[in-house]
């Protein structure tokens, strides 16, 4: 066993396995889902969930066989299950992670260690084993979600995160797709603390069914959205401060030609002179908006305590 695969073997837990309920989101996951049942039966995880979108596969079969309850999914896609599997999680604590092997559950050890203190803790993925695009998606979509939030949550999109189940149950969910780890630590940041391990993240076992353009389009659009929800002020400074640069190139043009040859557009001039103005403006209230955020944050959880 490598270095990084031991690390956490001696992990002492502050909260007992029993009292955490792991929920497996399926769809035609037979290739990795035994090996998953199994490490986490061999991690002393007993209370499993498997959440099943109709596979066409074996792999609810794997799962029964295993002994992991199985029930059919309502709802659609990825957030639909999530959504079901919290209509039936009755312990204190839920924790999810992909069914594809990428996150090996030993690695649950290390975030249910802070779950007594926070409201989520997420597991943040090593970079090995995620292609290069991916990396650069991830990247920008957390650089986008802490200048919205500022707060740094790790790795958003990061399929393997506990929740305290009793506030998991009052989140509000309505994202469609693989947007919903950013939907949920959305609001759970408005209920708490959150924070962020780092785990091993493993290859996929079985076909990827995330598509890289397609759905990076779609996180990129609901980040956007909530940009404007959450953080309005910030959200229309942004918009404002764009007006900066066809401010700066137009007095650049104007600025040139009257060098160059003699003739000063005073029309070019003035509009390039208030498109400058309202671009510093939105620029300046951006960076306001930031600050202010992250105080409030701040305010509201330094103080807190996870009921």
């Amino acid at each position: 066993m490598s270095k990084e695969g031991s690390s956490n073997e001696n992990i002492e837990t502050n909260i007992s396995k029993d009292l955490v309920t792991v929920v497996l989101c399926t769809l035609n996951e037979e290739e990795g889902i035994g090996k998953v049942l199994d490490d986490l039966k061999a991690n002393g995880y007993k209370n499993i969930l498997v959440i099943d979108g109709y596979s066409t596969d074996t792999t609810v079969k794997i799962a029964r066989e295993r002994g992991a309850r199985v029930i059919y999914q309502h709802w659609s896609g990825k957030a639909g299950a999530v959504k079901t599997a919290l209509d039936y999680v009755d312990t204190p604590y839920v924790a999810f992670l992909d069914a594809d092997a990428t996150y090996p559950p030993k690695e649950l050890d290390k975030l249910i260690l802070h779950v007594p203190k926070y409201v989520e803790v997420i597991g943040k993925r090593s970079k090995e084993n995620i292609p290069l695009l991916h990396r650069f998606g991830n990247a920008l979509i957390n650089k986008l979600f802490a200048l919205i939030f500022s707060v740094d949550v790790g790795d958003v999109l990061s399929g393997m995160y506990v929740l305290h189940t009793n506030l998991a149950k009052t989140l509000n969910l309505n994202s469609k797709g693989f947007e919903i780890e950013i939907e949920i630590v959305s609001q759970m940041i408005q209920r708490g603390k959150v924070t962020y391990v780092d785990i091993r993240y493993e290859k996929r076992r079985g076909k990827r069914k995330l598509s890289s353009f397609k759905d990076g389009m779609k996180i990129i659009s609901y980040l956007i959205k909530m940009a404007k929800d959450y953080n309005p002020i910030l959200f229309f400074s942004i918009i404002a401060s764009i007006f900066l640069f066809p401010g700066l190139i137009t007095l650049g043009y104007t600025f040139i030609d009257y060098l160059l040859h003699g003739i000063f557009h005073s029309g070019y001039a003035l509009m390039g002179t208030a498109l400058t103005l309202v671009g510093v403006q939105g620029f300046l209230t951006a960076g306001t908006a930031t600050i202010l955020k992250r105080i409030e944050y701040h305010i509201l959880h330094n103080n807190s305590r996870v009921q």
